[in-house]
């Protein structure tokens, strides 16, 4: 499922990354890479920005760069 569907307050898998070399770049600076785990802290208004937390760091994306995100849920524990 793309990032920008995810509900709020869950957590999910990154399964890829976008293609956008810069915003790929970026990710992988902040530890965001295949494999690791991140939560979804609050969605914005529709069309906005999603709060993602990984580890102790928390970041910010666009919608339309979120659905570039392919994840997958973590089963509740």
């Amino acid at each position: 499922m793309p990032l920008s569907q995810v509900p709020e307050g869950a957590r999910v898998w990154v399964n890829c990354l976008p293609l956008h070399p810069e915003l790929h770049r970026r990710l992988l600076a902040m530890g965001v890479r295949p494999g690791v785990e991140i939560e979804v802290l609050r969605r914005g208004k529709p069309g906005g920005l999603l709060h993602l937390s990984s580890g102790l760091m928390d970041f910010m994306l666009r919608q339309e760069q979120a659905a570039e995100m392919e994840v997958t849920l973590v089963a509740p524990g």
